[in-house]
C-alpha cells in the first residue's frame, strides 16, 4: 500500500494511557510527510528523467539506424556507380576497337582498290605505249614507202618486247632536248 503525504499527515493513532507525547507524533509525521512529498517528488523528476532519456535513446538509435542505413545505401550506390562506370567504360572500348577494326579494313579495302587502279593505269600506260609505238611504226612505214628521200631510217625508239614492268613504277625521265650548235 502506497503512502501519500497527506496519508501520513491525517493519520490517526488511538490514545491510550500512557501514549506518546501527541504534538511530537504530529511534528514527526509532518516531517516525513514532507521528506516522503521530496522523495515522491525527485521519484517522479526522476521517472520522467528516464522516460527523456529512453525518449532520446530511441531517437539516437533511430538516428543510428537511419545513418547506418543511409551508409549502406550509399555504399550501395557507390558499387552500383562503379559497375555502371565500368560498364560503360567497357562499351566505349569495344565500341572502339570496334571502330578502329571498321577503319583498318576499310583502309585496306582502299588500299586494294588503290593497287587495282595502279595495276589498271600500269596496264593503260602500256597500251598507250604500244599504240603509239605501232603508230610510229606506221607512220614509218608509211613515210618510208610514200617519201623515202625525206625520211632517213632510224633504229626504233622504243621497244616495247622483253619489256619490265617494274620500270614503270618509276617516274618517266625528262625528255632530252637536243643540242644546238654542238
Amino acid at each position: 500500500m502506497k503512502y501519500t503525504p497527506l496519508d501520513i499527515q491525517r493519520r490517526e493513532f488511538e490514545k491510550v494511557f500512557r501514549g506518546l507525547e501527541e504534538s511530537e507524533v504530529r511534528t514527526f509525521l509532518h516531517e516525513i510527510a514532507g521528506e516522503w512529498e521530496e522523495v515522491l517528488a525527485e521519484n517522479q523528476k526522476l521517472k520522467e528523467e528516464i522516460l527523456d532519456s529512453r525518449e532520446r535513446l530511441r531517437q539516437y538509435q533511430d538516428q543510428d539506424r537511419i545513418f547506418r542505413e543511409t551508409l549502406l545505401q550509399a555504399q550501395r550506390t557507390r558499387e552500383d556507380v562503379l559497375d555502371g562506370a565500368n560498364r560503360e567504360r567497357e562499351l566505349i572500348i569495344r565500341e572502339a576497337q570496334f571502330k578502329a577494326e571498321e577503319v583498318i579494313r576499310e583502309a585496306q579495302q582502299h588500299v586494294v582498290e588503290l593497287e587495282v587502279q595502279l595495276r589498271s593505269l600500269k596496264m593503260e600506260r602500256l597500251k598507250f605505249l604500244r599504240e603509239v609505238e605501232s603508230l610510229m611504226d606506221r607512220t614509218r612505214r608509211h613515210l618510208q614507202e610514200d617519201a623515202p628521200d625525206v625520211y632517213l631510217a632510224a633504229p626504233p625508239t622504243l621497244n616495247l618486247e622483253g619489256l619490265d614492268l617494274s620500270a614503270l613504277d618509276e617516274p618517266p625521265l625528262p625528255p632530252r632536248r637536243p643540242r644546238v650548235g654542238g
